[in-house]
């Protein structure tokens, strides 16, 4: 009995150990399970350059029916469920995501596809073939996480936009606000609905003056609406030109569209030249005299002024004396120079206050040619009045002079004769004193 209890638990052990080497050999870990294959496409091919191909996101099975815009498609073909979805659009220089270029699109049941409607600003310089690549990021079956990059490529052409966009004046003064006008047109073939701007400017170039933004409801065919904007331009704008950034979007038809444009705009500095120190030398002309129109120029403005020259605008009876205009050259902003002009006034000017307009000509930072005028105001004595300084006066200086020495000369050779008669008289007394003292004797 004792044995067989012992043959027993031989066998029991041997059979334990047989089916743990089994189980050894059939352990370990599980194998991965593949990845749901799946595809990614596009139902549009063809792109606008220049503009935003953008229609609304939407959650249909291949986008709205009609629509020309691109919508991306990925679909499920395995009967493994995608969960966590996550798409990447890497921009290029040709085409950029007008959104964060990363979209969320959820669950995708094993079989089925989602469809996610994208806003792409292609830019007008783009190849006539170009792509996008993108980055696909998901979990499947609870544990498991892949990603993948997958390309799609597109046909680039010339759309043009239905809405036309100008811009008025392209020319603004830095420092100062500026008042802008936006005409829209529209040059196609069916009524814009729901006509939606935004618009800006760089923050180191400007700011807009109030809203942002504004609503022009619907643009008939053919039709234009104006939009009045007014825009601070920074002292510190760009040299050369900064954009005037514009959005717009619109309903054309059934159909979503929007139009990006960008309009250079030009600053050029203020330049404010003023006349400071006016000087009318003499204060009182006098006809056939000289008179001196002196002032310091000084400009008050934040950009230069080049070639500068100031000429005197002379009314009937005076004549230029000397250089008129006056080249003065060039000022930059916070700078000034002395300038004085001459004029002769002719014998037959009346006495009275004349205008003197004194025309001021330069060239801004365009090269444009600008004239600005300033008035002074001349005073016209009578002839017979001597004012110093003038031509009269140091024309009659020397006659006056002359009077006095022929005055002087008056006066000695008078004195020289009442001196002579006096001894004459004298002299005479004396001979009749004498002759009569020898006939008394």
């Amino acid at each position: 009995m004792k044995t067989k209890t012992i043959v027993w638990i031989i066998a029991l052990v041997a059979a334990t150990a047989i089916v743990g080497v089994a189980g050894a050999a059939t352990s370990g870990p599980s194998p991965i399970p593949s990845p749901p294959a799946f595809s990614i496409t596009s139902n549009v091919l063809v792109l606008c350059k220049g503009e935003t191909n953008y229609v609304p996101i939407t959650v249909t099975d291949g986008g709205p029916a009609g629509a020309s815009y691109p919508s991306i498609g990925v679909s499920n073909l395995t009967g493994t469920a995608m969960d966590q979805i996550e798409l990447s659009i890497s921009p290029t220089k040709d085409i950029l995501p007008e959104s964060t270029g990363t979209i969320y699109i959820g669950i995708i049941k094993a079989n089925s596809s989602s469809t996610t409607n994208l806003p792409l600003f292609v830019s007008s310089n783009a190849s006539l073939i170009t792509g996008i690549g993108m980055q696909i990021v998901y979990s499947y079956d609870v544990f498991y996480t892949d990603s993948e990059t997958r390309n799609l490529t597109f046909e680039v052409i010339s759309c043009g936009s239905p809405l036309g966009v100008s811009v008025n004046p392209k020319t603004v003064t830095s420092g100062e606000i500026q008042n802008l006008s936006i005409n829209f047109t529209n040059t196609g073939n069916a009524t814009l609905k729901d006509l939606y701007v935004h618009y800006s400017v760089p923050g180191i170039d400007g700011a807009v003056v109030g809203s942002t933004q504004a609503e022009l409801g619907s643009l008939g065919i053919g039709k234009s609406d104006r939009l009045n904007v007014s825009l601070f331009v920074s002292r510190n704008a760009s040299i050369e030109s900064f954009p005037l950034n514009l959005s717009a979007t619109f309903y054309n038809m059934n159909s979503l569209e929007q139009v990006s444009n960008s309009t250079s705009l030009i600053p050029i500095g203020s330049i404010d030249l003023s006349l400071s120190g006016l000087t009318i030398s003499p204060t009182v002309a006098l006809p056939g005299g000289i008179v001196s129109i002196s002032f310091v120029l000084t400009d008050i403005g934040t950009s230069g002024a080049s070639a500068i020259s100031v000429g005197a605008a002379a009314p009937p009876g005076f004549t230029s004396f000397g250089s008129n205009p006056v080249y003065v050259g060039d000022v930059s902003a916070d700078s000034q120079s002395p300038v004085t002009i001459s004029l002769e006034l002719s014998n037959t000017v009346k006495p009275g206050t004349y205008n003197i307009p004194l025309k001021i000509n330069y060239l801004n930072s365009l090269r444009q040619n600008i004239t600005s005028t300033s008035n002074v105001v001349i005073t016209v004595g009578q002839g017979g009045t001597f004012a110093a300084g003038g031509k009269e006066a140091a024309v009659r200086a020397p006659a006056a002079g002359g009077s006095s020495a022929l005055a002087v000369i008056t006066a000695i050779l008078a004195l020289a004769l009442i001196t002579m008669s006096y001894l004459f008289i004298k002299e005479r007394k004396r001979g009749r004193r004498h002759t009569e003292r020898k006939e008394r004797e």
